[in-house]
């Protein structure tokens, strides 16, 4: 009698098994492991999760194979450091939420919340798009993701663009204010200067964003007084 398709899946031999396992993501391992008893063994093998541990965090991976011997496997450890990673990124999202005020969070706060990420660990751009591109976030979140992403990992925009995209993120738009001293003339002083620049996230990865970039990476100094990021549409 022919097996079903289910069943033919199922009767895989072992190296075939893991061979598609170690060609998926974290969530797709998780999900195939959850078919069948077969599946599980597979998805489960320490050459998977070592793989998934060693792409994720390269920079861990030099102390990775003691650790994994210590925390009873690959799988185990790549929890253990994902929960670390969940753990520290989630208090520097917090700070970032009991610092705005109004919908607005001024740039002394927005560079301190991308230094404190900087201060992570092994922190790489997985965990940013696993923490930071998320649509439970909010779109000044999101943006503090892109640019720790850019201008700290130094991952590519077009890589960045990429995964805003994949999140549903791209759309979101911010307002970056800039209150500038006006500037002393003959003796006089001009008038200050207010400046309001609505942009997407997704172009703030294109060449239109890299002046508001480095505008926000300088903070508020010299000639910008104050310098604040607003939500926009903060219902998308």
């Amino acid at each position: 009698m022919e097996l079903s398709p289910a069943g033919r899946w199922a009767d895989l031999p072992e190296d075939i098994a893991l061979a598609v396992a170690s060609r998926l993501q974290e969530a797709d391992v998780c999900a195939l492991g959850g078919c069948s008893r077969s599946w599980r063994g597979a998805c489960d093998a320490d050459c998977i999760w070592e793989r998934l541990f060693r792409c994720r965090w390269p920079a861990a991976s030099a102390e990775a194979s003691a650790s994994a011997s210590r925390v009873q496997g690959w799988k185990a450890l790549y929890i253990s450091q994902h929960r670390r990673m969940a753990f520290a990124i989630s208090n520097v999202i917090e700070f970032v939420g009991s610092s705005i005020n109004d919908g607005s969070l001024e740039s002394e706060y927005y560079l301190k919340a991308i230094a404190d990420l900087a201060l992570i660990p092994d922190i790489g751009f997985l965990d940013v798009q696993f923490f930071l591109f998320s649509r439970n976030c909010s779109a000044i979140i999101n943006l503090i993701g892109l640019h720790y992403s850019i201008a700290s990992l130094h991952v590519l925009p077009t890589e960045v663009s990429k995964a805003l995209q994949a999140h549903r993120v791209s759309e979101r738009v911010v307002c970056v204010n800039l209150l500038k001293l006006g500037r002393w003339f003959y003796g006089f002083r001009l008038p200050d200067e207010y400046e309001s620049r609505k942009i997407s996230l997704g172009e703030l990865t294109m060449a239109e964003g890299a002046e508001i970039l480095a505008i926000l990476n300088r903070g508020a100094v010299h000639e910008v007084f104050r310098l604040r990021i607003s939500l926009v549409n903060v219902d998308k």
